[in-house]
């Protein structure tokens, strides 16, 4: 299973790489306090939350949360935005955007309000942990393997901004090679390269992001105390 298949909210990575991820957070947040944003069906809850000392999940599709809630009781659920979730005054030891979810905040400025709003919701020991969204997908776009504009034999056509690495993915009755440009309807996503990654951190008050291949993320820590939320 290719990159492109893995960035659907369903299944976003093929199971070996998703189970290595599992395991890792496991490990990684046991004992601690957890906000995960864009938590959708609960894959990652399913595996964490009964590690965690405390486990909030947020999702702004609430047919995703229920999912959410009814695989492990230990959850907290909330239906919100995960750019500016209303949790003024919470603190959080590990914030997570998995599941290739970040892709969606492909807009720059955006995204650094997004990371910045999180990082003041990390406790003093706290971080963000990422997809590892360059290692993982940008090979397949150098590769050559997310061409243009072009349907594959699996029913699947990607069309990419004319000036940054943002596209939409279009499937079935709503492929057309003959429309080049986003339609108001679409939901564009961001492919994340290192260094663009590595600038947004540094803007949002975060020091470089800190690659773990074992559990495919990147670990984000403040660069200095967070402000009050």
């Amino acid at each position: 299973m290719s990159s492109r298949d893995e960035i659907g909210a369903a299944a976003p990575h093929d199971p070996e790489r998703s189970d290595r991820q599992l395991a890792w957070l496991r490990d990684s947040c046991r004992g601690r306090s957890v906000l995960d944003l864009g938590c959708g069906d609960g894959r990652v809850a399913a595996a964490v939350a009964a590690e965690a000392s405390r486990y909030v999940a947020v999702d702004c599709d609430a047919v995703a949360l229920a999912r959410c809630a009814a695989v492990c009781e230990q959850i907290e659920v909330l239906e919100a935005d995960m750019v500016r979730p209303p949790l003024k005054g919470d603190r959080f030891e590990s914030v997570l955007c998995l599941g290739n979810t970040f892709c969606l905040l492909w807009d720059v400025d955006v995204a650094v309000e997004a990371m910045r709003h999180w990082r003041a919701l990390l406790s003093r020991d706290g971080f963000l942990v990422l997809d590892d969204i360059p290692q993982n997908l940008w090979p397949e776009v150098a590769e050559g393997r997310w061409i243009n504009g072009v349907a594959d034999e699996d029913g699947m056509q990607l069309v990419w901004a004319p000036d940054d690495a943002v596209m939409v993915i279009r499937r079935g009755s709503d492929i057309d090679q003959g429309e080049p440009n986003f339609r108001d309807t679409e939901q564009p996503m961001r492919v994340w390269t290192a260094g663009a990654l590595r600038l947004a951190a540094r803007l949002a008050g975060f020091a470089p992001p800190e690659h773990h291949p074992e559990g495919g993320v990147l670990i984000l820590r403040p660069a200095t105390p967070a402000s009050p939320a």
